[in-house]
């Protein structure tokens, strides 16, 4: 359900495959045979439009290390002869190079078409791939490569020979992620990187540009990094995608109280990765921009965390009262590769989408408020009541057979229905138009020793605020790992693992924080300070939306990681969670569902469905946890669609410890080694091996012991290097 959303035209789309088998990364659209219509170029091929059924032949593209040299198709008449063009900016080949268009001989004659001659600009460096941009404001476009090793634009004088000329950028700006667009507003377009902007001169080709690190955003920020007015309040912000992990983000620009600029960061959605590439324009034509984004098909062959979950695409626009955004479906299964194009293909008035990506050439096809276009889900078509629970290894087709599993990108699609699986017992996950501003309000610290413990609440969601320590060591001199830490049942909630009560074995966040660790450490809903009725709450109709307790904490834990990503100590890639009990299972729901984490403790914090109490699930099934799995599933363990197998599967290829006592009255130890030992088999299926999932077995009931507390801790050290 997406709560609070105003009217605004929600147009339908659909996909059609140029060639499924094309494997170029990136693309263009240009009219190459001057008939009306435009055509798709991608690598080696031209496309001719309309529809797109005849093939014709540019160029041998050279493959470097499997990768084909086309990571950008920037249109553009070099030449000056009329006909547009490409230019394309490299990483393998680290050249730049354009290529002519000769022009076509009639499509129906035999005449043979002349070739596409091809010409090295520069060899500068590895570039992610390039954009055209008017950097000096002359009114013609310039190439902006995303050099990783290196900070430079390049300016064309086109004509019969063109000329090409460097323009040196400060270092700072060499990385991944660039974009362009007026910080400051002085009416002179800037220069954006990950770690800051680099103001322009008003002599863009022959004076200084002026770094400024006034931010950070991910070291792997897409390309483009958009720079655009988000909030229609008069000032420059900033949104990007992470290429190669989870999440899309903005950056409000706003006055400071000192005078000069602050910067807020913003959490968009973390539901998916590899947000390489980014597009900005009015695609449901409302007359406000909106943001498209798609992930890249194994832009690391499968070593970013989420490559191999099924692709998608969607379209968000920003709702103005609540600063969030409305997330829509544009397609599943098409990658969107390094260099998609917004453009009314069809021209038919409306703006769609071509992308090429190693899965294939695809136009995503904008029908407008058209009623007879069947409807893109989230979802996938499959039944998850399909699946045995404790078998990780197959996945259910769309004819609803069931399939072993032997390959990573079925086991990506299996987490998929994993997840939907446990929304189904839990409620959903909340959409990105409800992750709010988090508002973080933070009292002045207390001295704990070797760090400063800060009482803060945050916002979860409109009208939800969760209080929490943090937890700041004293001695830290770059950004380091954060601990999530989620704590028991036990009525002072998150003072436990504070430790500032209840039992010491439990005081895992203070002495984490002791370690050097940043830790936070919220409340669950209806413990320590954080008042909540749940009865007050139970219909799914009520405008707080949420079905269980479960999905209430995980929801709140995933806007916790959105605070520890605000915070400048926090390295964004080194976070993990920890919890005994409720804390231990609501980790690895937690993780589950949020790939930012990156490796989990649990302790004394789940079995197999089957083995808890005989499999009889009433514990699991109050209001404060999942009364679906009453209300529903009839406490039945064959009934409920998800089981710990499948949880701890979802959370793969990531590291999991565990502390799993003998006596443990609780989680039965025997139910434990059955689900660590199927889970391990996805783990094998990433190429992973058995003891990325660590179990340690004491003799004991249901504790913490101190020797286990501290082999965890010299263990999320490692992890977390």
């Amino acid at each position: 359900m997406n709560l609070g959303v105003a009217a605004e035209p929600t147009p339908q789309f659909t996909v059609k495959a140029i060639d499924a088998d094309s494997t170029f990364h990136s693309c263009a659209a240009m009219d190459v045979n001057r008939d009306g219509a435009l055509d798709v170029v991608t690598g080696g091929w031209w496309y001719e439009g309309p529809s797109f059924q005849r093939r014709h032949f540019i160029r041998d593209v050279p493959q470097i290390r499997g990768r084909y040299d086309d990571y950008a198709c920037l249109p553009l008449d070099v030449n000056q002869d009329g006909k547009l063009d490409f230019v394309s900016a490299n990483y393998r080949s680290e050249s730049i190079y354009w290529v002519q268009q000769p022009g076509v001989s009639n499509s129906t004659t035999t005449t043979p078409a002349p070739s596409w001659q091809h010409f090295v600009v520069d060899e500068p460096g590895p570039m992610e791939t390039g954009r055209l941009a008017d950097v000096d404001g002359d009114g013609r476009l310039d190439l902006l490569p995303n050099g990783t090793k290196f900070a430079a634009w390049w300016s064309c004088q086109p004509g019969a020979t063109p000329t090409w000329t460097r323009h040196p950028l400060p270092d700072e700006v060499a990385g991944h992620g660039i974009g362009i667009g007026d910080i400051n507003s002085d009416g002179r377009d800037d220069i954006i990187t990950a770690g800051g902007w680099a103001e322009a001169p008003p002599n863009r080709r022959s004076e200084r540009w002026v770094f400024h690190p006034d931010f950070t955003l991910h070291r792997d920020a897409s390309i483009p990094i958009i720079a655009t007015d988000v909030d229609q309040d008069g000032d420059t912000d900033i949104v990007w995608g992470r290429g190669h992990q989870c999440g899309i983000y903005w950056l409000e620009q706003t006055a400071a109280k000192s005078g000069g600029t602050s910067w807020r960061k913003h959490t968009i959605d973390t539901s998916w990765s590899q947000a390489h590439s980014l597009l900005w324009g009015d695609i449901n034509g409302d007359g406000l921009d909106d943001l498209i984004a798609g992930k890249r098909y194994l832009g690391h062959d499968g070593k970013d965390l989420g490559e191999y979950d099924p692709l998608v695409a969607y379209f968000y626009t920003f709702q103005t009262e609540s600063k969030t955004w409305r997330r829509l479906p544009l397609a599943r299964q098409v990658g969107f590769g390094l260099d998609p194009k917004l453009v009314d293909i069809d021209r038919d008035g409306d703006l769609d989408i071509i992308c090429a990506d190693r899965s294939g050439l695809y136009v995503i096809e904008n029908h407008g408020n058209a009623t007879d276009v069947p409807q893109i889900s989230d979802a996938n078509p499959v039944a998850t009541t399909n699946y045995d629970h404790r078998d990780v290894l197959t996945v259910c087709e769309t004819d609803q057979s069931l399939k072993a599993i032997t390959k990573p990108q079925e086991m990506g699609q299996r987490r998929h229905d994993i997840l939907l699986g446990m929304q189904l017992a839990m409620g959903t996950l909340p959409a990105s138009d409800r992750r709010s501003p988090v508002d973080l309000l933070i009292d002045d610290p207390v001295d704990a020793g070797d760090y400063l413990r800060h009482h803060i609440n945050y916002q979860s969601h409109a009208g939800n605020r969760v209080p929490a320590w943090l937890l700041l060591p004293k001695q830290l001199d770059a950004r380091t790992a954060a601990i999530l830490c989620l704590h028991q049942t036990t009525a002072i909630g998150k003072d436990e693992p504070a430790g500032l009560g209840g039992n010491p074995q439990l005081h895992y966040a203070h002495e984490l924080a002791s370690r050097g660790f940043i830790c936070l450490v919220p409340d669950y809903p209806s413990f320590g300070e954080y008042a909540f009725h749940f009865a007050d709450h139970q219909d799914a109709d009520h405008q707080d939306g949420f079905r269980s307790g479960s999905m209430r904490a995980i929801w709140n834990n995933m806007r916790a990681i959105d605070v520890l990503e605000q915070l400048p100590q926090v390295d964004h890639d080194r976070i993990a969670v920890i919890g005994h009990s409720l804390g231990g299972h609501t980790a690895l729901f937690t993780a589950a569902f949020d790939t930012r984490i990156k490796a989990v403790v649990t302790s004394c914090g789940f079995t197999a469905f089957a083995s808890y109490y005989g499999g009889n699930l009433t514990g699991w099934s109050s209001q404060r946890y999942m009364p679906r799995i009453r209300d529903v599933y009839g406490n039945s363990p064959a009934q409920v669609p998800f089981d710990f197998h499948e949880v701890l599967a979802a959370i793969a290829p990531r590291p999991i410890w565990i502390n799993a006592p003998q006596q443990d009255d609780n989680f039965d130890h025997a139910g434990v080694l059955e689900v660590v030992n199927e889970a391990r088999r996805a783990y094998r299926i990433y190429g992973q091996t058995d003891d990325v999932i660590t179990v340690h077995s004491p003799a004991c009931g249901h504790e913490f012991p101190d020797a286990l507390r501290d082999a965890a801790y010299q263990w999320l050290g490692q992890r977390l290097r």
